[in-house]
């Protein structure tokens, strides 16, 4: 009922709202990351800052905050996803691998399934939740356990650009991580 009433006053379609309450339900209301045309293309909330592609149309970007700033309390509040094992509440707003691109992965990644990926700032990445393994366009491999990652994201600090992962213990930079060799 809350998702209809939430779609209908902002004026954006059921199953985009479905789609941000599930990304803030697994994230326990925290955060949530986002590609849709009518949210401004490609976007991200997290603790009340809010980026999206359409930077410039600034009504959009009041309605989406509002929207989100709505359903973040009661995500933070839902037992949805409490009982679900932690390899499948894991957020998928990244794309899904599809059978042709697992196929062309580099060993041993081909045989593994149920992968998303993406790209921040140049660096490509395939991360494998179910084998806590995170692979990088530079051949290195990272172990992300013991961490809940809930998505990856992008860190600018001291000039340097930094691949980091969004987690139930906050973020993580991937040079933190257990290199596999």
């Amino acid at each position: 009922m809350i998702l209809e009433e939430s779609a209908q006053r902002f004026g954006f379609s059921l199953p985009v709202v479905q789609h941000i309450w599930d990304g803030l339900v697994r994230s326990q209301g925290k955060q949530v990351q986002f590609s849709s045309p009518e949210l401004g293309g490609q976007g991200q909330w997290q603790h009340g800052m809010l980026m999206i592609g359409d930077w410039n149309n600034h009504t959009l970007k009041a309605r989406v905050t509002e929207l989100i700033e709505q359903l973040a309390p009661l995500a933070a509040q839902s037992s949805a996803y409490a009982e679900v094992p932690a390899a499948q509440a894991y957020a998928r707003q990244e794309q899904p691998l599809r059978a042709t691109e697992e196929a062309e992965t580099t060993e041993p990644e081909k045989t593994l399934t149920g992968g998303w990926q993406g790209t921040q700032n140049g660096i490509s990445y395939v991360f494998y939740p179910e084998q806590s393994l995170l692979a990088l366009n530079s051949g290195e491999r990272y172990s992300t356990a013991p961490y809940f990652v809930l998505g990856m994201g992008q860190s600018q600090q001291q000039g340097r650009n930094t691949l980091v992962l969004l987690t139930d213990q906050g973020e993580i930079a991937v040079d933190q991580l257990t290199r596999i060799e």
